[in-house]
């Protein structure tokens, strides 16, 4: 009975965080991360005893988060214990978001501090090489086949792959109005700074007023109104502002629709998550 409490906090909040319907495989692997998270944030004295965990404050908060669905819980039932480790030793920094778009990205483009080896962004197909989604090669990127990365090949993944939002000049104007200051009719918005993946890190915007600059992805898909991502590119009409772009999230860590595509096409759970976490090996903990 020794890990009851930590695999029944984790049946409660693996739905929440997946599809319940996806693959074994991706299920498998989204159990292993949640469960590495899981004790990365409640902390390491209790890795020898997860029966602990539920005595600790931390783990009432999470108890409860979601509703409990057999296949996750089966998932977790598979996985007991096995947990993410680096290659040198250490629970690795787990972070996942629905759809990368094609490239995931590094950690530090989106929340500063240290680069870290086992977040790095990369494509997300077949080889899952490095490389940089720069201005340049942006919109090739962007009318890619899905075909091209797993999470385009994923069966659900369609709306998070690729996705097109129009807003009104004049919304987008107040919009800027109230969160930064007036900048009048808005003419440019230039991003100054993109991460490996073609996340917009930094940009400028420009009216008939003044410039101001925006930092942050978060706060960058906030002020156009809660965008999927950061990963797009934008064009003016005369009264609209249209953005093309890819993905749903952050982009840093596991790309959830691209497990799903890995296992749809047969690959198992440690091929998923050394295909999104390079450098860490899978452990059993208990």
């Amino acid at each position: 009975a020794n890990a009851v409490a930590e695999d029944k906090l984790l049946a409660g909040l693996v739905p929440a965080e997946i599809f319940p319907d996806a693959p074994e495989a991706a299920l498998e692997a989204q159990a292993i991360a949640a469960r590495t998270e899981l004790l990365g944030k409640i902390g390491r004295r209790n890795l020898t005893d997860p029966f602990v965990l539920c005595s600790t404050q931390a783990c009432q908060v999470y108890a409860g988060a979601g509703k409990e669905h057999p296949r996750t819980t089966a998932a977790i039932g598979r996985t007991r214990g096995v947990v993410l480790l680096r290659d040198g030793g250490g629970l690795i920094d787990v972070r996942y978001s629905a759809s990368c778009g094609g490239h995931s990205e590094d950690n530090e483009a989106i929340w500063g501090g240290e680069a870290d080896p086992s977040l790095r962004g990369h494509r997300d197909d077949g080889k899952g090489a490095r490389s940089r989604i720069d201005d340049d090669a942006l919109s090739a990127f962007l009318a890619e086949e899905p075909s091209r990365s797993w999470c385009g090949r994923a069966k659900s993944g369609a709306s998070r792959f690729r996705w097109t939002v129009r807003t009104r000049r004049s919304e987008l104007e107040a919009r800027i109005r109230t969160e930064l200051r007036d900048l009048g009719r808005l003419q440019a918005i230039t991003v100054r700074e993109r991460g490996v993946s073609g996340r917009a890190v930094a940009l400028t915007l420009r009216g008939s007023k003044g410039e101001a600059e925006v930092k942050g992805d978060l706060r960058i898909r906030r002020l156009f109104g809660g965008l999927k991502s950061s990963l797009f590119k934008v064009e003016f009409t005369d009264d609209e502002v249209v953005f093309t772009g890819a993905g749903f999230g952050h982009g840093v860590g596991m790309c959830q629709m691209g497990a799903i595509g890995m296992a749809e096409a047969g690959r198992e759970h440690r091929v998923i998550l050394r295909h999104y976490y390079p450098g860490t090996h899978l452990h059993k903990l208990y």
